[in-house]
């Protein structure tokens, strides 16, 4: 008797204590090679083509699954979206009795906590990827980024270290408009308790406007850097000053 195929492979979504996906609706979402759908915290993905083995269908998805891990955090937050392979789904299930095919269920989450905290219910689910590559490249930067909003990172740090990798990159100029470049190396010399070691103490520290903008600014500076690697030649449109949160007048 052949041993049969593997038609889908199903996921639980995993996230921290302080994002849940209750109220999130039901995705659906079609790739070249899969059919992506979820419903009540369980991702499933059905191959055009079935699979001999599991493991070769876990390759074949294992880059997109990265890229949407990554993708979703660095938009909201550390944790918040992780997918956990759960089971898969044979070609005919009469070839394999005793294979399990688990059916959509809600996932709960119990946690005990001393001290109050707010929980983020999600309208939906996070986007899946277009475009995007995690690279060892990338992935550093995210990490990067990850220990600033795990708060083990100071904000000045973050943002020069992830600046100077993607600036080395030799798209950066064409990505990133002039004004962009300039804004962003302008607030990673201020001063205050973040002041980065070597800089001019007396600069004066980041207002919480100013932080929130670096912040999402090097977030999009991380993005970019995921399509470059995905498509190095591709055609992107310029990252302007209209793109990012706006900031009062300064002296640049």
């Amino acid at each position: 008797m052949n041993a049969p195929h593997v038609v889908a492979l199903l996921y639980t979504i995993e996230h921290g204590q302080s994002v849940d996906y209750l109220e999130a609706k039901p995705l659906d979402h079609k790739e070249d090679g899969f059919r992506v759908e979820i419903t009540n915290q369980r991702v499933r993905f059905e191959f055009k083509e079935p699979y001999a083995t599991v493991d070769v269908a876990r390759k074949a998805i294992e880059d997109y699954v990265r890229a949407w891990e990554f993708s979703a955090c660095l938009e909201t937050g550390p944790d918040s979206f992780k997918l956990k392979f759960d089971c898969w789904e044979p070609e005919d299930q009469d070839l394999a009795p005793g294979v399990f095919v688990a059916n959509a269920r809600p996932v709960r989450f119990e946690f005990k906590v001393s001290e109050p905290m707010v929980v983020v219910s999600r309208a939906r689910y996070p986007r899946p990827p277009s475009g995007l590559k995690f690279t060892p490249y990338v992935q550093l930067m995210y990490e990067i980024y990850m220990l600033y909003r795990r708060g083990r990172a100071r904000i000045l740090d973050m943002a020069y270290v992830c600046y100077t990798m993607a600036e080395n990159s030799p798209k950066f100029k064409d990505d990133f408009s002039e004004k962009v470049r300039n804004k962003i190396r302008f607030l990673c010399q201020r001063g205050g308790a973040e002041l980065r070691k070597g800089e001019n103490k007396d600069n004066p520290p980041l207002t919480d406007q100013e932080r929130g903008f670096l912040a999402e600014a090097i977030k999009v500076v991380i993005l970019r850097a995921a399509e470059r690697a995905h498509d190095p030649e591709s055609d992107l449109p310029k990252i302007c000053r209209s793109d990012l949160p706006p900031l009062k007048s300064s002296s640049t």
